[in-house]
């Protein structure tokens, strides 16, 4: 195979995007371990989240649909696109990082996650969001990985 700088555009496009994790848990276990930096802006309703190597995962807060579900997008230009996926409620059964804010999640504390469609697990099904991190005036919170 050739060195990729010697590749035309389209097969170097090919050649990145075969390169991507094989399992969905390797995604989910790649972000959990990626250092970050959280700036927000002045409103609140925007924060941006960098890792060491430019991994970019857009999260969108649409809408509270209950007191234990909401709805939110979640784009990975990588690997995957949720556009409304519905995520529920529940206890954190081990320890991670919030995929809104960054902050460690503990064994045992309230978070929200994606909730299964059927029988197909989606491939942020690791991912995990602090229920803390969504207070009611971060309803319209996005957020960018890059």
């Amino acid at each position: 195979m050739k060195h990729p700088s010697l590749m035309d555009p389209w097969s170097r496009t090919l050649a990145m995007l075969d390169s991507r994790p094989s399992r969905p848990i390797e995604a989910n276990e790649k972000l959990a371990l990626m250092p970050r930096s959280l700036v927000r802006n002045v409103q609140g309703k925007s924060a941006c989240m960098g890792t060491a190597e430019g991994h970019c995962v857009n999260i969108r807060v649409l809408e509270r649909l209950s007191e234990s579900t909401l709805s939110l997008s979640w784009h990975d230009p990588t690997s995957f696109n949720y556009s409304e996926q519905v995520w529920a409620l529940c206890t954190a059964r081990k320890r991670g990082t919030c995929a809104l804010s960054g902050q460690a999640i503990r064994r045992g504390q309230p978070v929200y996650r994606p909730r299964r469609v059927g029988s197909s697990v989606p491939l942020n099904s690791g991912a995990m969001i602090l229920a803390l991190a969504l207070t009611p005036s971060e309803q319209e919170t996005s957020l960018v990985l890059e």
